[in-house]
């Protein structure tokens, strides 16, 4: 009679041990998707995922979301399609890559773009050798986070995280392992 007392006792104990494998497995299977969403599937597709990091297309992408992009020929880009296209400063040369969407086609084809979030359109148009793609999914708020881990103070967080995590894990499983003592 006693081992039945010591069993259900132990199955008890057993109890968070199994809920917190559960949460890991389950928090490592969401980590493989996003994996999976943000890197393999580009990689196959042709595609480049890029972070957001401004609120020009606030409503439609916030900053910290990661964007798809895979390329199609200009001529197939129309009005209402979202664009990741190179933005050139006259005044210094440089460049900087913008996320827009196409508010007109023009001959050449040459596009003029807005972000949803914006009142008026970008100044100047956008010409087809500077499109870099166009938006095939989104994935939210992971971006913002690999942004923050890249930081030194995110990147010591992360890490510390990861330990804990793993720490907790481990003690849990010794102590099942002893038979919940």
């Amino acid at each position: 009679m006693g081992g039945s007392h010591r069993t259900t006792e132990r199955s008890r104990s057993g109890a968070p041990g199994r809920v917190l494998r559960w949460v890991v497995a389950l928090a490592m299977l969401g980590a493989v998707g996003l994996a999976v969403a943000v890197a393999l599937v580009p990689a196959v597709a042709g595609g480049t995922a890029l972070t957001v990091l401004s609120p020009s297309m606030r409503g439609t992408l916030a900053p910290g979301d990661v964007v798809v992009i895979r390329p199609r020929p200009v001529e197939g880009i129309a009005a209402g399609d979202v664009i990741t296209f190179l933005a050139r400063d006259p005044m210094s040369s440089s460049t900087r890559v913008v996320t827009h969407r196409v508010v007109e086609v023009q001959p050449g084809p040459s596009f003029r773009t807005r972000g949803d979030a914006n009142q008026d359109a970008d100044p100047g148009v956008v010409a087809a050798a500077d499109v870099r793609g166009v938006m095939w999914y989104r994935v939210p708020w992971v971006g913002g986070v690999a942004v923050k881990l890249m930081t030194p103070a995110g990147a010591v967080t992360g890490a510390g995280a990861v330990v804990l995590v793993l720490g907790v894990v481990l003690l849990l499983g010794a102590r099942n392992r002893r038979g919940g003592a």
